[in-house]
C-alpha cells in the first residue's frame, strides 16, 4: 500500500533554504526559475516537528556514537574496546575527539535509533564483537525517522535502511526572482559622536512563492522498517501526514517569521497502480485570473484539472481513496476534489487512515 502526499503552500517572503551563496535555492522547471526547497531541509523539519510533538520515536544524528556508549557503559567496557566496535559495526574513525567529547569522532555522521544503541550496549556488555553483534543490531528497532527515511553508510553498507518515504523537493508554481534585502546595524556604543554611517552592513537573499510539495509513502516497505510492527507503522503515517503538512524550515525564521500553513492538500491512498507526482500541473507557471484572483486558488485549480487528466488518460486512481482538506471558502478551484466530510486535515488523516486499516475510508474516492 502507498501513501501520495500533495500540497499546496503559499509562504510569505522568507529564505527557508538557502545554497553556498547565502541566497534561496532555485532551480529552472518548464523553462522559468523557480523557488525550491529542498528535500533534505524539508525531512529535518519534519524530524524536529516528531520530537517537539512526541509522537513518534525519533533517532539521533551523531559522529559521537562511541562517545555516546562510553558515557552510557562508564567503567564496564574500555574505551578501546567501545571504539573498535563502532569502526568495525558503523564507520571509521576520523582520529580525533571533538571539544568536549570523550572519544574520538566517526568519520561521518551516524543515524541511529535509541533501540539500536542500546542494543550496541548490551552486546559490548556481552562482550561481543562487531561481527556477532550483527544480527542483533539489525534486528533492533529503528526509529519512525530512520524507518520512513532511510540510512546510508558507504563504509558498512549491511547497516543500511531502504527508505520508506520518497519526498521531492518543494517547487514553486509560478516564476520567481530573486530579491534582496539590503541590511544595516548601528553601532549603539558610538550614537551621539561625530561618528556616522552603520557599524555592520550586509545583503540577504529572499522570495516569496507558492510551493508544491510532494512525498509518497510505502506502507509495507515502513513496516519492514520497523521489524514488522503494523500498529507503528500506522502511528508512523498518521505522524507523517500531520507533520508533513505543519512543519516549517527553520531558516532566517527569525527575520521573516514566514509560518504559513499549506491552502490545500490531497491525499491518495492507493493498493495498486503507479503513485504520480502531479509537479507538471504547474510546467506553465501559474498566473492569476479573472475567475481564480489569487495565485493559491489559480494553483489549486490547475493541480485539479491536472489530477483530472491523469485519471482520464491513465485510469491511475482507479480503486484509490483520495482525501482532501482545504482553506477556500469558494470550492470553485477544487474541481472535482470536493471531499464529503468538513475539509479540514484531521478528516483527510481520518479518512487515510481508515482506508489503511480497513474501517472505512471512501470519501473522495475517485471516480472509475
Amino acid at each position: 500500500m502507498k501513501i501520495e502526499i500533495h500540497l499546496l503552500q503559499n509562504v510569505a517572503p522568507s529564505c527557508l533554504n538557502r545554497d553556498d551563496t547565502n541566497t534561496p535555492k532555485t532551480c529552472e522547471f518548464g523553462g522559468f526559475i523557480r523557488a525550491r526547497v529542498s528535500s533534505q531541509s524539508w525531512k529535518r523539519a519534519v524530524r524536529e516537528f516528531f520530537r517537539a510533538e512526541n509522537s513518534v520515536p525519533v533517532g539521533t544524528r551523531t559522529k559521537d556514537l562511541a562517545g555516546r556508549l562510553i558515557e552510557r557503559l562508564g567503567a564496564e567496557v574500555s574505551p578501546e574496546v567501545i571504539e573498535k566496535f563502532v569502526i568495525e559495526a558503523y564507520s571509521k574513525m576520523d582520529g580525533k575527539a571533538a571539544k568536549g567529547q570523550t572519544a574520538a569522532q566517526t568519520a561521518v555522521l551516524v543515524f541511529i535509533s535509541d533501540a539500536e544503541i542500546e542494543e550496541a550496549a548490551a552486546c559490548l556488555r556481552a562482550g561481543l564483537s562487531a561481527r556477532d553483534a550483527a544480527p542483533r543490531l539489525r534486528a533492533a528497532r529503528q526509529s519512525a525517522d530512520i524507518a520512513l527515511f532511510g540510512r546510508m553508510l558507504a563504509e558498512n553498507p549491511e547497516r543500511n535502511v531502504d527508505a520508506a518515504c520518497q519526498v521531492a523537493h518543494a517547487l514553486s508554481t509560478h516564476a520567481v526572482d530573486l530579491e534582496t534585502d539590503f541590511f544595516t546595524a548601528v553601532d549603539d556604543l558610538t550614537a551621539g559622536r561625530d561618528e556616522s554611517g552603520a557599524g555592520m552592513l550586509g545583503t540577504q537573499g529572499f522570495n516569496s512563492a507558492c510551493f508544491y510539495r510532494y512525498a509518497l509513502i510505502d506502507r509495507d516497505q515502513l513496516i519492514q522498517n520497523l521489524s514488522g510492527d503494523a500498529a507503528l507503522a500506522d502511528r508512523t503515517i498518521a505522524a507523517f501526514l500531520n507533520a508533513f503538512t505543519l512543519a516549517l524550515p527553520t531558516a532566517k525564521q527569525n527575520s521573516h517569521a514566514a509560518q504559513n500553513p499549506p491552502s490545500f492538500g490531497l491525499f491518495v491512498v492507493r493498493e495498486k497502480g503507479v503513485p504520480v507526482s502531479l509537479a507538471n500541473a504547474f510546467a506553465n507557471p501559474v498566473r492569476t485570473t479573472s475567475e481564480h484572483a489569487d495565485l493559491i486558488g489559480s494553483s489549486i485549480y490547475c493541480l485539479s484539472r491536472y489530477q483530472a487528466q491523469m485519471q482520464r488518460v491513465y485510469g491511475l486512481y482507479e480503486g484509490a481513496t483520495l482525501a482532501v482538506f482545504h482553506d477556500r471558502e469558494d470550492a470553485k478551484a477544487l474541481g472535482e476534489l470536493k471531499p464529503d466530510y468538513d475539509g479540514s486535515l484531521a478528516g483527510a488523516i481520518a479518512t487515510v487512515m481508515g482506508r489503511i486499516q480497513g474501517t472505512g475510508g471512501a470519501a473522495g474516492e475517485a471516480a472509475a
